[in-house]
This record gives C-alpha cells, structure tokens and sequence, in this order.
C-alpha cells in the first residue's frame, strides 16, 4: 500500500530492488503463523469450535517464534506505521495543491481520504484487539460474545474500506479514469500552415486580449500544460499564439511557459513560502513533474539554480 501512495504523490517515482525490503516483514509474519496457516483442515475446524466453547483458545493458536499475540500486535503496528507514511505523502501532495479537493490531473482527494479514514480504524482497532490477546488481559474473554464483538470491530471497518475502493474504483485505478485530454497534446495535429499565412497580419489587439484573459488565472502552472491545451482555452488557432509569444516576448511557446512558472516559483520563494515547502512542492506548484525539470527550467531563466538564488535571498 505504501509503494502504491509512493506511485500516485511522487511524480518522479521508479520502483526498485530496495523496494523489496518494505516486504521482509510480511515475511517473517508469515513464517510465524505458518504452523496455523498449514494445520490440517480437520485440526483447523477442532481449532475454531474450542475458541467459540472457551475465548482462552486463542492464547494458544499455534505460532513458530513469537506468540499470537505479539504477531497480531507487530504485524498491525506496523501496517500502522506504513499507514502514517501514506498519510504523510498524501498530506504534502494536498497541501502542494493548496487543499483543493481535485488536482490538474482530476485525482480526487476525497477518494484518498474515505480510505485513510477506514484504514487508520482497522489498523487501530486491531492494535488494540493485539493489546488484548495478551494472557494477562484474560478478564477480556469471559464470554464469546465479548470476544467475537472484538474481533468484529475492525472487520468491519475493514469491509467498509474494500467497499470504499469496491464504489469509488478511482481510488485504485486513478489514471485510467483520468481525462488526460485537457492536458495532453492531441493525437490528431493540424496540418502545417502554408507560408503565406505566417506572414499575414494578425489582429494583435484582439489576440492580446484572448491572451491575457486566459492567463490571469496562471493556467500554466498545471501539470501537462501545452500549446493546444492554450489554443482550446483562448478560441485562438495555434499558429496566432505562437506568432504573438515571439512579437511580444521574442520567446518560444515553451520558453514563455518555463519563464512563467519560474516567475512564480520566485514569488513563492520571496513570499518567505520556501521555508515552509521543499523544492518538490515548490516544483509542483508551478506545474513541474520532476525537481530535476524545475531545476533546469530554473536554471536557464535565472541563470542559477534553486538552491543558489534560495542562498542569496536568505543573506538579503
């Protein structure tokens, strides 16, 4: 599930060998209930009716190193703590998208969140029934009753947290659901314009005010921003803005684009909001997949990188 999280708030993220590691523990868990997981069907269903005739039955549940117990209580604390880590990414994505519930790429956050609410439940509550398993709390499981209602308490959060991604499948499968048309280039081009009418005259006027209009709310700061996207925005043909960012910038499309974003990286930084957010957020924020693309962008308009102009800022 952590690797997951890693996937959807990490733009940049690979999956590699030392991935493994995060699967050791699961492992060793499985090692250790091992003599339980492989009992004889018949020993098994034995098992289950002496625990509903006598709750004590579970202090026994044959295990390999460690006792029930411990395992249910290791293995849940930590799926607790990969569960904070998961938080933490989505938290930093949320706030990186300045809390608003839908990002450029339609990931919902609220699907997110039903999902964090449902697992913190079932990983707390069975910590706690872990707690309880211990000998020492038998007082507990004076009657079977009082057991099962336990046990119940986060199967069910569990039952609503497959149900949450059972009805809201965008939790999982985010990126199939997303209409990446607004913010992609389209398959389909338009055919190359014949010479005679680069050279025409443009109403300047008009084409000025499409264009200022249509960037007064920094569209250029989303993620996968293009010059078709601009076209669809502004109703101006492609070849009218281009021809506009070089007579009033002397700028390509993408230079214009990458001189934007860094305008607002700055004012971000000058904001004093960089000492609240990394370069990752700050990148995000100005519409960068991956720190290594802010920073080259950064470079080639400042002249610096980040973190030197970041230096200089905090001596003035």
């Amino acid at each position: 599930m952590y690797i997951y999280f890693q996937s959807v708030f990490k733009p940049d993220f690979k999956f590699n060998k030392y991935h493994l590691l995060y699967f050791i523990p699961s492992v060793l868990f499985f090692i250790n209930s091992a003599p339980f997981i492989f009992m004889d069907p018949v020993a098994k269903d034995q098992f289950i009716d002496q625990f509903m005739a006598d709750p004590d039955v579970a202090f026994r549940l044959p295990t390999l190193v460690y006792p029930y117990f411990a395992h249910v209580l290791f293995r849940m604390t930590q799926s607790f703590i990969y569960l904070l880590l998961s938080f933490r990414l989505f938290f930093i994505s949320f706030k990186a998208n300045q809390f608003r519930i839908q990002n450029v790429h339609g990931y919902h956050y609220g699907y997110y969140c039903f999902c964090f609410l449902f697992g913190f439940g079932f990983y707390s509550m069975t910590i706690y029934v872990g707690i309880h398993l211990n000998p020492e709390n038998q007082y507990l499981f004076s009657d079977p009753f009082e057991m099962n209602n336990l046990i119940a308490s986060p199967r069910i959060l569990n039952a609503l947290f497959i149900t949450t991604a059972l009805f809201h499948p965008k939790l999982v499968f985010e990126k199939y659901f997303t209409d990446k048309s607004k913010y992609s280039i389209p398959t389909v081009r338009k055919p190359n314009l014949p010479v005679e009418l680069e050279n025409q005259k443009y109403d300047l006027a008009e084409i000025e005010k499409l264009f200022n209009e249509f960037i007064e709310n920094k569209p250029f700061l989303e993620m996968g921003f293009s010059l078709n996207a601009m076209s669809d925005g502004t109703k101006l043909p492609v070849h009218q803005i281009s021809y506009y960012i070089k007579h009033h910038y002397d700028l390509s499309f993408n230079e214009w684009k990458n001189e934007q974003r860094i305008k607002h990286a700055i004012q971000l930084i000058d904001e004093g909001l960089a000492q609240q957010l990394t370069l990752e957020s700050i990148s995000m924020q100005c519409g960068y997949r991956s720190r290594a693309n802010f920073v080259e962008a950064f470079k080639k308009v400042m002249g610096m990188p980040p973190s030197e102009y970041l230096l200089h800022h905090k001596k003035n």
